[in-house]
């Protein structure tokens, strides 16, 4: 099949303008039909960028794809791609290119083999040339797009492979696996089968996503809410994440962490504070200085915090390791535990208890000591408070919350 070819109209006398033609290049059974209307082919030039170049913009114009297309790859070289599913009969690509008032207008080539269809400007790579597309497909197909700096919108698709080079990525209603890298710009991600996210130091929002959820932010934050399961890495950023159904694992180097729900978590923040609750299962957290709060936990707790506090209510764990290093620990059941250990390295010890009685071991090593839950050296359940100077207490509880607090 001969190249179809739409050559741009002949410049009006006067200054030369920029050269070229305007081609869309098809190969494959596939067919590409021009839309009857096309407004205006005449360049026109655009702001100077700061590298002072002076560049041309060639008008918006607008083909249909006359094959079913499964599949979608496009490249803009910095401009926008816009990808959407609608109550169209055919597939429509709308694009316009900026480039170099010295250079010729760029090839734009649009390829349809087998239901894939991919849209390039391969002069691009090169001169310093962009296009902006924006497709509109009558049903689903997967998507991968690489834009070098321009934003980029996908929805509707059922899977998607998009790296936007430094500028801002949102992902609606992907069926099945998303992966996005942004280098640094944001990742809004709203309904997907599965995602894996690196934003490169911008923030990440993720809602409701059926499978998993990988995300890296490289300082920036991370906002999850709704997916099967959660392994969050934001380099320092923030992390929130709320109901996962699964286990969560959260790495913040520095941040803080906020969980709700998940039937388990293992928490990093690396010296910012941790918050769990409603935790369905086992929990592990380490916060290197940071304050960790947890209420109403079911599984088994290891927290050590570096010296930071700990302030634990409502459990109904069956253990209990705290480890605190200077900091407070303030500890309330509302169930009976099996063992209970919390050693606080010099800060002061609450732990409140239901029932009893209890194996106690008790060492304040010199500071004040109070112990007035039921105790039995005989008793299956045990427990074991160390202070190292720190006061220390152990209480009947009615409620899981503890008569003192180590909080301010």
């Amino acid at each position: 099949m001969q190249p179809l070819t739409a050559s741009a109209a002949k410049a009006s006398p006067g200054p030369k303008p920029a050269r070229g033609r305007w081609l869309w290049t098809v190969s494959g059974v596939a067919t590409v039909a021009f839309l009857a209307t096309f407004g205006t082919w005449a360049a026109v030039r655009i702001a100077r960028p700061p590298d002072g170049q002076a560049f041309t913009a060639v008008p918006t114009r607008v083909v249909t794809i006359g094959q079913p297309v499964t599949s979608v790859n496009v490249a803009s070289y910095g401009d926008r791609i816009r990808v959407a599913v609608a109550p169209v009969s055919q597939v429509t690509v709308a694009e316009s290119v900026s480039f170099d008032q010295q250079d010729s207008t760029p090839e734009v080539t649009a390829t349809v083999t087998n239901g894939a269809l991919t849209l390039a400007a391969p002069s691009c790579q090169d001169n310093g040339c962009s296009v902006g597309f924006t497709v509109t497909l009558p049903s689903a197909a997967a998507v991968t797009a690489s834009s070098e700096g321009g934003e980029i919108e996908v929805s509707g698709a059922t899977s998607a492979d998009l790296d936007s080079g430094g500028a801002p990525v949102t992902a609606r209603g992907i069926q099945q696996a998303l992966s996005v890298t942004s280098e640094g710009g944001s990742v809004t991600v709203v309904n997907a089968g599965s995602a894996d996210l690196d934003s490169g130091g911008g923030p990440v929002a993720v809602r409701d996503v059926s499978g998993t959820v990988a995300a890296n932010a490289d300082g920036g934050s991370i906002e999850l809410h709704g997916a099967a399961s959660a392994t969050l890495d934001s380099g320092g950023g923030p992390i929130t994440a709320t109901g996962v159904s699964g286990h969560v694992t959260a790495a913040a180097n520095g941040g803080s962490i906020f969980v709700t729900g998940s039937t388990g978590a293992n928490l990093d923040t690396g010296g910012g504070p941790a918050e769990a609750n409603a935790v369905n299962g086992p929990l592990t957290a380490y916060t290197d200085g940071g304050q960790l709060r947890v209420n109403r936990l079911t599984g088994p707790l290891s927290g050590d915090t570096g010296d930071g506090p700990v302030i634990a209510s409502g459990l109904t764990s069956p253990t209990v390791r705290i480890t605190s290093d200077g900091g407070g620990a303030t500890v309330g059941f509302i169930s009976a535990p099996q063992v209970v250990s919390v050693s606080t390295g010099g800060g002061p010890a609450f732990v409140a208890l239901p029932g009893g009685p209890y194996a106690v071991t008790a060492q304040s090593f010199g500071g004040p000591e109070q112990v007035t839950v039921g105790t039995s050296p005989s008793a299956p359940r045990t427990v074991s408070v160390s202070t190292d100077g720190g006061q220390l207490q152990i209480t009947p509880s009615g409620d899981g919350a503890p008569a003192r607090s180590t909080s301010s």
